[in-house]
């Protein structure tokens, strides 16, 4: 299987080539002159910008792989099948990413397999660790049938094929656990902007998260059935996002009443906090949560991807706020990020993306782009199939 219409060196595709080698290089550098040549993180800023993404970020936007698995294989919804395929691959490489960004983020590197055999049954990012591991493995197998029908291997499929629902099951049992244990690691961080250390930072994580994962698949789509004139489902990609809207609604509504609940409301002021939490809350999630309420809005490509980029702006921000930005009332002195940093980020970000272009051009990833059409609709291959 080769798609055509997917090019391996056009004008991004090297972008992303060459992004992927800088932070090849970053890494190289890291381990060997350590992060002091090549970040701006030190004892007093221990977390910077690549925690953000690595812990805060990558792993969160990986969540709407395990809600299309959910829906398609425990809630037998067929109708989400066309994008369950792509969803569970974004969340494979963001997996993938993030575990490679935190083993570089770490001061010596190569002890990240201590958890293997080093158990703290007591420690929440032991427990992160392990699930991350085995979520990781999860996902690849949940992908794997992809890999399968590519070479032929049917037994291998048909075997994998009765384990799916199985292995769905335990992924979602493991993300439910580490995403919310990456919120409940900031309950032992009181040195925080109270704004965004609130008692059910666990609970939130994991639904901010539902939410960002679901935008982040809305985005790919949109982009990559421009890019590869493929068929683009906005059928399908109506509902996902009207489903993203209401995971945000919980969301805000449990968030303000933790804030108000532990009186941490009283900390907001007009100032650089205070308009970062606007940001946020209002640009990131009430006005995208108003959009996706809007019909006309819903059902059209511009609104969709309006919608889920603000809803990506929102989290993005939530994350390098909780996880950085917050701490640096108790901090001495200031950061920021050295361009490394920066590099190592797009480039993680860019390698990703040109994995999930190979995997697009040489595997079945859209087999099931047009599943649930009516054959005469199929095969007249529209560019759009509206909402």
């Amino acid at each position: 299987m080769n798609n055509k219409n997917i090019p391996l060196f056009s004008f991004w595709g090297v972008v992303q080539i060459l992004l992927a080698l800088g932070a090849l290089g970053v890494l190289a550098a890291k381990m060997i002159w350590g992060l002091g040549a090549v970040t701006n993180l030190s004892d007093n800023w221990p977390w910077g910008l690549w925690v953000a993404f690595d812990v805060g970020i990558y792993i969160a936007s990986a969540a709407g792989g395990f809600v299309l698995a959910a829906l398609v294989y425990i809630f037998k919804i067929e109708t989400f099948r066309p994008l369950v395929k792509p969803a569970i691959l974004i969340a494979a490489l963001g997996y993938t990413i993030g575990a490679l960004g935190i083993a570089v983020d770490l001061g010596r590197s190569p002890l990240i397999v201590h958890p293997l055999w080093m158990w703290q049954p007591s420690s929440i990012m032991f427990e992160v660790a392990w699930c991350v591991m085995m979520y990781l493995t999860v996902l690849y197998l949940e992908f794997s049938p992809n890999v399968f029908a590519r070479f032929g291997l049917h037994r291998a499929e048909t075997v994998q094929h009765a384990l799916a629902v199985p292995l769905v099951t335990f992924g979602i049992l493991l993300s439910f656990l580490h995403q919310s244990s990456l919120g409940a690691l900031f309950l032992i961080t009181p040195e925080q902007q109270p704004l965004w250390h609130l008692p059910l930072m666990g609970y939130l994580f994991v639904i901010s998260a539902m939410s960002l994962g679901l935008s982040v698949l809305t985005i790919f789509t949109i982009v990559t059935a421009k890019s590869w004139k493929l068929t683009l489902r906005l059928d399908v990609l109506s509902k996902v996002m009207a489903i993203a809207g209401w995971i945000l609604v919980v969301y805000l509504g449990l968030r303000i009443w933790d804030t108000a609940q532990s009186g941490h409301f009283s900390a907001f002021k007009f100032d650089t906090y205070g308009l970062l939490y606007i940001a946020e809350v209002g640009l990131g999630m009430i006005v995208p949560v108003i959009l996706i309420a809007m019909k006309k809005v819903r059902e059209s490509r511009a609104g969709l991807l309006w919608a889920s980029s603000l809803i990506f702006f929102g989290m993005l921000l939530n994350r390098i706020n909780t996880l950085v930005l917050s701490h640096a009332v108790y901090r001495e002195g200031s950061y920021f990020p050295t361009v490394w940093e920066f590099i190592f980020t797009l480039g993680l970000i860019a390698g990703a993306i040109y994995a999930f272009r190979l995997a697009a051009k040489y595997l079945p990833l859209f087999a099931d782009n047009k599943a649930g059409l009516p054959e005469t609709v199929a095969k007249s291959n529209p560019v759009v199939v509206p909402a």
